[in-house]
């Protein structure tokens, strides 16, 4: 039986994730965390992505030691944007990280890199299919391998907001009740966008404006504020549940999914805000799903992009 085998990778600003998926399975023990060095020049930046790849395949060979024409090989990449993801063009500017990828072919870049390196590792993966994606989306797509049939709307709430339309298993970047892209980040919410709401600063920002805010606070202490008995502390979620619920109204009406799905940093703190949620939002009989492991899902979802 042919092994698809994946090199996923989670790009961040800080840290690149990586772990190996065979079909569509992550390997724990092949998950690793790599310096991104994003704030280097271009050949320091390329040179890391070759040490990640050389790095994954020569674990899985260490650990593997069946047949090598069996495997069938893939590099995928949940990679920040602004980016051209079909093209695998960097357009990341004014951020304070991959400055020096900007307009750069990536995927041209690593195959270029990879025809120059010595080694079994650089001849195999020369003929592994390379793709790039945003990570929300990809979240998304490793979500719906327990949801083949639903259509829904996903959600990281973390640093900022990401956001993916699914339907039966495909993303959706366009069609009736779609905004561009997907996207709900830069859409209008009250006197600000939809990321100054429902993200890291939004939510510490709620906390100030209802008094909670303690110095030194972050949504971690935040949290097991509330869940001590803190009352202005479980104001604070309640209130993001409710303000969660009325951002997601419009969308849920024009795009009519029966799952909404949460992932990201700050939906570990479900417990707290989604009854306000629920409530909230339940004249829309949509069911609500979170999941915690946002990183196995997108890996998952990195596995996906190469199933057609």
């Amino acid at each position: 039986m042919k092994r698809n085998i994946v090199i996923a990778l989670d790009v961040g600003g800080t840290f690149i994730k990586t772990c190996i998926v065979e079909n569509h399975i992550p390997l724990s023990a092949s998950q690793r965390e790599f310096p991104s060095l994003a704030d280097q020049d271009k050949e320091i930046i390329l040179d890391q992505f070759m040490n990640i790849f050389k790095s994954q395949y020569e674990f899985y060979h260490s650990q593997f030691t069946g047949n090598e024409l069996d495997c069938h090989w893939h590099i995928g990449l949940a990679f920040p944007g602004p980016f051209d993801f079909k093209q695998g063009i960097c357009y990341v500017q004014g951020l304070g990280k991959f400055e020096s990828l900007y307009g750069v072919n990536l995927k041209k870049a690593f195959y270029e890199r990879m025809e120059k390196e010595d080694g079994t590792w650089a001849k195999r993966l020369q003929r592994a299919e390379i793709r790039f994606e945003h990570d929300a989306r990809l979240f998304a797509l490793g979500v719906s391998l327990g949801f083949p049939q639903h259509r829904f709307i996903a959600l990281t709430l973390g640093t900022g907001l990401g956001s993916a339309y699914i339907d039966q298993s495909q993303i959706k970047t366009q069609g009736q009740g779609i905004p561009a892209n997907g996207w709900l980040y830069n859409h209008p919410y009250q006197d600000g966008i939809i990321d100054d709401a429902f993200s890291k600063r939004g939510l510490l920002q709620l906390a100030k404006d209802l008094g909670a805010f303690q110095p030194g606070m972050d949504v971690k202490e935040l949290a097991e504020s509330a869940r001590l008995g803190s009352i202005p502390c479980k104001e604070v979620f309640s209130e993001f549940g409710k303000r969660l619920a009325e951002m997601l109204v419009p969308y849920i009406k024009g795009y009519e999914p029966n799952l909404i799905v949460l992932g990201g940093q700050i939906s570990k703190s479900y417990d707290l805000f989604g009854n306000a949620l629920q409530d909230h939002i339940k004249p829309q009989q949509v069911q609500i799903y979170t999941s915690v492991n946002l990183l196995e899902k997108t890996f998952i979802g990195i596995s996906r992009m190469f199933e057609k």
